[in-house]
């Protein structure tokens, strides 16, 4: 009796051991696949964070303007109220159109003026204009209309009147003979290109620019 006791105890054991191991394996196959599952939602999260970021920085990347003609289209030699230049473009690498008021333009001018006494020399005064791109058209308009468009598309050319006296008419870019200037096209979320030219003496309008 005592011996068919002992047998059936240690059947016992060995049968709580079997189903100890069994719900320990799985427990680890639960958390296995619980690992699994959380490691493939990473991964995938972490490759779509790549690709957006990868089509945010290529639409930057293209968003690049192509300047084709930047020419004086209008000089005042007696102050900045009718200096206006003229601009034709176009956004050939761009993957989406642009809003046309998303790209803008600043004019820093380096004006040699008369220092003021007692010092001697030529002073250097930097003062700016700026505005954006919104009265842009295409190239069978006057290049000065606000509502013509509202946005650039790669396969079409454009041109502007470029007002100097903007912003609303507090613009502080004069054109003047022998002055020095930088001329910035910045699209938002974009690139951003300069043009960099000098003024000499003489100059008038259809001055080109690029030259």
């Amino acid at each position: 009796m005592c011996l068919y006791m002992e047998e059936s105890l240690y059947l016992n054991d060995r049968a709580e051991f079997a189903l100890s191991a069994m719900v320990t394996m799985i427990m680890i196959l639960l958390f296995s696949a619980i690992i699994a599952g959380l490691s493939l939602m990473m991964v995938e999260k972490a490759f779509m964070e790549s690709r957006g970021q990868s089509v945010q920085q290529s639409e930057t990347i293209n968003s690049v303007p192509v300047v084709l003609a930047f020419e004086i289209e209008e000089f005042d030699s007696t102050g900045n109220t009718n200096d206006r230049l003229y601009l034709m473009f176009k956004f050939p690498y761009a993957s989406n159109s642009i809003p046309d008021t998303n790209v803008k333009w600043a004019m820093l001018c380096d004006i040699n003026d008369t220092a003021t006494p007692p010092r001697t020399g030529t002073a250097h005064t930097l003062v700016y204009s700026s505005g954006d791109f919104d009265s842009a058209t295409e190239l069978i308009s006057n290049g000065n209309d606000d509502a013509a468009l509202d946005e650039f598309n790669p396969t079409t050319y454009y041109h502007i009147i470029i007002e100097l006296s903007e912003p609303n008419g507090e613009g502080d870019c004069d054109l003047v003979e022998d002055m020095s200037s930088t001329f910035v096209i910045a699209v938002e979320n974009g690139r951003t290109t300069e043009l960099d030219f000098h003024l000499p003496a003489g100059v008038g309008a259809g001055y080109d620019l690029m030259s």
